[in-house]
């Protein structure tokens, strides 16, 4: 073995010796395609529907009704579309990973804000607050949904912040 194959190969063994567990290859990729399925199957949902995703978007009162709240039911749906799909193949994965934390930030506050005027509306519990968020899979607690949305920030996160990526396509620059 050459004096530079060995120094690379303890190199690269010293930098995984440093790399914390949530860094870890095959962890990262579980959490991208974790990622991505939700989105793909969350756009795929309102894709069809902008009208009735826009009546979702309305009962969160921070848009008001008028060309924003119909630009963000059109948009969002392909935003979280293009987002996964770039997840699944690897190809501009820290942009979408980004886009999808801050979607996911928004997520949390959106859901907090409704979930706590609903319980002063109605006078009911944190835990027993129970409604439709908008998000193409249906009506769930507000507590579950504010778990689901909080791991899908620390999937964005993790993928956003990898040293480096294994397992994506990559279009290959010729010199010519």
């Amino acid at each position: 073995m050459s004096d530079e194959a060995r120094s690379a190969s303890v190199s690269a063994a010293a930098v995984s010796a440093r790399t914390p567990w949530y860094f870890n290859d095959y962890l990262v990729l579980v959490l991208r395609f974790v990622l991505a399925a939700v989105f793909i199957y969350a756009a795929l949902q309102k894709i069809g529907r902008p009208l009735a995703f826009a009546d979702e978007i309305r009962m969160y009162r921070i848009i008001g009704i008028g060309p924003a709240l119909y630009i963000m039911a059109i948009a969002l749906p392909w935003i979280e579309l293009l987002c996964g799909l770039s997840l699944m193949t690897g190809i501009l994965m820290r942009g979408s990973a980004l886009i999808l934390l801050v979607f996911n930030a928004v997520f949390l506050v959106a859901v907090s804000v409704r979930t706590m005027g609903i319980m002063g509306e109605e006078g009911i519990g944190f835990m027993t607050v129970y409604f439709d968020c908008g998000c193409g899979f249906g009506a769930t607690y507000a507590w579950k949904k504010l778990l689901e949305d909080a791991a899908f920030l620390l999937f964005s996160l993790a993928v956003l912040f990898k040293p480096e990526y294994r397992f994506v396509l990559c279009i290959s620059r010729r010199s010519s």
